[in-house]
């Protein structure tokens, strides 16, 4: 799941399905569940109050749009909208998950490839997620607007987090992303907002207890206080969201991820043994892709291969990936990877320029 507490993802951009039900005035969650449960291929669904957020909830999140605006300011996070914003007269929140875990990173460790391979994160650049998400909105929406109700997904300004351990979803881990009995935190979560008067689930009260593991594994300390999320320590706030140099002393910290982490999920007990989503997954060259050949992509190769996803869409365009691919090349430790790099190091961009001096000099010096 998203590690950031808000949605990012943009407001579906087709039209809702035309469903032709018989109209209730009186739905229940129980119906409501059932339809997501059956209709939309769900495996999570809880529903909390369209209440407003405390004013702790929006002092926090604030601040986290405030980093991230800084961050990329191409990006207008805005601000973040009670339930109220998006529907008049809103009572309910429905949150609804599915299960998004496609195993481990198969060339990590001792599985290493013979070509040095990034890891890019599979949510990033999951078109058939992305997909399933807006048709699944579509529906659920359609089925609550045939039964007499305003229906409207939601879309950046939105805590989902907030509202999926209202809604009994899951509960806050350590690293503050959601946890949940069966799926541990290997899923996506979506949100539609009704006037529609449904009960409400109650919040799960457990805690992570004793268990630190998540926090002594973050290798920048974004989460050294249990339950605080420190964005701007976070690997993915450097890789994705930062527009500048990523600092020397993090670099050595990024491993060969180019668009991700996920340490903190990786060591998770609740994370163990989890099923993996075969019918989503992404092929390993698009999770997985060889870093050598991206080195030197031109801004036309980008937008071909990333620019129609959200990927493309936070990265922000070609010399950032080349930024983070070559400090994963510089990583890697791999000598075939210095040829690509010495053209990078006489790039007339000054970013691409640095980091992959940074990685020549890294390598050369590695054992």
């Amino acid at each position: 799941m998203l590690m950031f507490p808000f949605a990012t993802r943009a407001k579906p951009g087709f039209e809702k399905q035309t469903i032709n039900y018989q109209g209730d005035p009186m739905l229940t969650s129980e119906q409501v569940k059932q339809f997501l449960h059956e209709e939309c291929k769900v495996d999570v669904v809880g529903i909390a109050s369209a209440d407003p957020y405390n004013n702790e909830d929006k002092k926090r999140t604030n601040v986290t749009y405030e980093i991230l605006k800084k961050a990329n300011p191409a990006i207008d996070y805005g601000e973040l909208f009670d339930p109220g914003y998006f529907i008049d007269g809103a009572k309910s929140v429905i949150m609804f998950g599915q299960n998004f875990y496609f195993g481990r990173n198969p060339y990590a460790g001792n599985n290493r490839s013979n070509v040095p391979r990034g890891d890019i994160g599979n949510f990033y650049t999951n078109a058939n997620i992305l997909n399933k998400l807006a048709q699944q909105d579509s529906l659920i929406s359609g089925f609550l607007e045939s039964n007499g109700f305003k229906a409207e997904p939601t879309y950046m300004g939105f805590s989902q987090k907030i509202k999926a351990v209202e809604a009994g979803i899951g509960r806050w881990g350590k690293n503050t992303v959601i946890i949940n009995e069966k799926l541990g935190s290997g899923f996506y979560l979506s949100t539609i907002v009704t006037d529609a008067p449904l009960e409400l689930d109650e919040p799960i009260k457990e805690d992570c207890g004793k268990c630190n593991l998540c926090v002594e594994a973050c290798p920048t300390g974004a989460i050294s206080t249990p339950y605080t999320y420190q964005l701007d320590k976070c690997v993915i706030y450097y890789l994705m969201h930062l527009k500048d140099e990523i600092p020397v002393e993090v670099r050595d910290k990024t491993g060969s991820k180019i668009g991700t982490c996920g340490i903190c999920l990786e060591v998770c007990p609740h994370n163990r043994d989890l099923k993996i989503n075969e019918e989503d997954k992404m092929p390993d060259d698009v999770i997985y892709p060889e870093l050598i050949p991206l080195m030197n992509i031109s801004e036309d190769e980008y937008e071909q291969r990333y620019g129609a996803q959200m990927f493309g869409f936070i990265m922000g365009g070609s010399r950032y990936l080349r930024r983070n691919v070559a400090v994963a090349l510089g990583n890697s430790g791999d000598k075939k990877a210095l040829p690509c790099l010495e053209i990078a190091a006489k790039d007339e961009d000054p970013l691409i320029r640095s980091h992959a001096e940074w990685a020549i000099e890294k390598i050369k010096s590695s054992k």
